[in-house]
This record gives structure tokens, sequence and C-alpha cells, in this order.
């Protein structure tokens, strides 16, 4: 990557108390336009961390371009009244590679951009700039968000005041609505089926005004939106990055289950496209086999991890799962299942 950083006008974000990472992969489009979001977030100091997964669609460069103010992000449909598009330019950043994050490097900027060099999946680009983050003696959060999401402009103030004011929480979510239609949730938190290991979002579909006000309970924390406190990643340690792609969450509360508590503050608004963080649009058709795959593989990764005296229900859910999808005649689904199920990549999947 040959981009130069920022020297001018360097924010000095030695004080933050929170870090957003935002992970990219061949996504600049809406990377740069939760970006925009991000930097008019109110009442809270904060630096932000950008890791880009090896993008073959020049990802950095146009990240970098949007930053010095000659490109320019798309206007979500909806804008609060506060809020003023587009933000303030240029914006002073500084670029890292992984190897230099793992040497200890403390860039000063308030952006940070960070090539990964190769796809490291979820768990490990996300990783990246969690160690960063940490690596700043003044963090207490870090804000892990996709980078298809738009954030309402308190949302993060939300998740710091409700956190603070409950010392035993270490992950803590938004309400997650649709971009498409932001009047419908997409998830409020979600909850596992510990006999089948199928999960299962909480309001998810429900007009926002119908919604509960909190979770009567919550066993995980939807990674689109996920808080976390410098004690729970020191205590419980980083996500899983044998994953690689989706349930890093839903190991992640696992592993906290009984130390921390999760909770969700439906204050906190986030809205998310969902589906765009894991390819470009050219890959549409691979992204859905690429999805199928690594959430029916997961389930049973997971399962083997924490639930292994329940693989027999597990493997019986899984089996009618299959059962059904060759009745409907489903049979690419079927196909990929079956893959997940032996442990093998289906053909066409990279």
């Amino acid at each position: 990557m040959n981009i130069q950083s920022t020297a001018s006008q360097v924010h000095d974000c030695d004080t933050s108390s929170v870090w957003i990472v935002i992970l990219n992969w061949n996504g600049w489009r809406e990377t740069i336009e939760c970006l925009e979001s991000v930097f008019r977030l109110k009442s809270v100091s904060f630096g932000v961390i950008v890791c880009d997964n090896a993008s073959s669609d020049g990802s950095l460069e146009r990240i970098v371009s949007w930053a010095n103010g000659t490109l320019v992000a798309d206007t979500p449909p909806f804008i609060p009244c506060e809020c003023t598009y587009p933000v303030e330019k240029p914006i002073p950043f500084a670029c890292l590679t992984r190897r230099q994050v793992g040497s200890g490097a403390l860039p000063r900027q308030r952006l940070v951009l960070v090539d990964n060099e190769a796809n490291l999946g979820f768990a490990g680009g996300c990783n990246v700039g969690i160690r960063l983050a940490l690596a700043q003696p003044t963090a207490k959060f870090v804000w892990l968000l996709n980078n298809d999401t738009v954030v309402d402009p308190h949302a993060l103030h939300e998740l710091v005041e409700h956190v603070s004011r409950h010392p035993r929480m270490g992950l803590c979510g938004s309400q997650v609505r649709s971009y498409s239609s932001p009047h419908l949730i997409q998830t409020q938190g979600g909850v596992l089926n510990r006999w089948t290991c199928t999960t299962h979002s909480l309001a998810c579909g429900v007009r926002v005004e119908e919604a509960p006000k909190v979770p009567s309970r919550i066993d995980y924390v939807p990674g689109a939106s996920m808080f976390v406190t410098r004690e729970f990643i020191e205590e419980v340690g980083l996500m899983e990055e044998s994953y690689f792609l989706y349930f890093e969450e839903i190991d992640w509360a696992e592993r906290g289950n009984g130390r921390f508590d999760l909770g969700i503050n439906p204050v906190s608004v986030v809205y998310h496209h969902g589906g765009a963080s894991i390819g470009t649009p050219s890959e549409r058709g691979q992204r859905g086999m690429r999805s199928e795959y690594y959430l029916l593989r997961n389930r049973l990764v997971f399962a083997r991890r924490f639930y292994k005296a329940r693989m027999l229900t597990v493997y019986g859910a899984f089996i009618l799962s299959i059962s059904s999808r060759v009745f409907r005649r489903q049979w690419l689904r079927a196909y990929i299942a079956v893959c997940a199920m032996l442990g093998c990549k289906p053909r066409g999947l990279v």
C-alpha cells in the first residue's frame, strides 16, 4: 500500500476512551458512508480504525480520497435534522500495515487505516484493530461496527452511558434497524437454542414503535454493533479466528457467560444494509453460497466447542434441515448443507 499519511491538522487521540473498529473487504462505498456518519457522532471523544482485508477494489485508496475530501460518500435516504452531510474534510489519517500494528505502533491521528495484507476473515481482521485500540493507554471501550452501517449521531453516547451505569456489563449492542426500511428492526439482541445451536434475532421485522423497550433475555450481541469493554477483552480474550465468518460474536458471548453481563440499549440506533460486508455486488451469487456455508459450518464448530454432549440433537436438527431442503428441491442449498456437515467446501467457493 503506497499511501502517505496526512500530517496537517493532526488530532491528538491519546485521551480517547473509545476506539471504533470497522472491517472493510471490497466494500469502500459502504465504508465511507459509514465513516461519514461516524464522524458526526456527538458527545464522546473517539478514534477510528479501519482494517482492510486485502481488498482487490482499491478500497484503501478510495477511503484516503474520501478523507482528503476528493471523494464524496453516498447520502442516506434518512438524515436526522441535526446532521449535515458531508462532514468537514480533510480528516487527518495514519496508514499502517498489520506488521506495524504488531510491532506496537501508536499513531496519534483520529483515523487510522490498517492494511491487513491478507483476508483474515471477520474475527481475524477485527482483532488487528482491537489490538491497536487496546495499545492506546486510555482506551476503555472498543466499538465494533459493520462497514455497511450508518449510525445515529447519539448512538455512541448512549452505549457509553448505558455500560457506565452497569459495571458488570462487558458486551452491549444497539437497536439495529433496516437501512432500506428504517421503521423496521433487524435485530435487538439474539438468543441461542443450546440443544440445536440455532440462533434467533429478537424483534426482527418488528416496527420500531412496537418493539419491547428492553429484551427479557439475550444470549449474544449481534456483530453489526458490538460495544466491548477493555476488561471483557482482557479477561475473555479476542474473538475466535477459526470461524472466519459468522458465529464469532456468539462464541465471544458464550466465553464471557457468567463473568460479564450482556446488554442491549435500544436508544442507541444503528441502520444496517445487511450482507454487504462480505463481498461486492458482483459476487452476489457466490456471496450467498459463502454465507450459507459458513453459517452452517460454524454452527457445528460452535457446538463442538461448547456443547459436545448435545451433538446428537445438533446433528439431528441438521439432518432435518437438509431433508427439508431436499423436499423443497432446493438442491444447491442441500448440497451446501451436506458439505458443511462433512467439513468440505462446496465447489466454486473461494
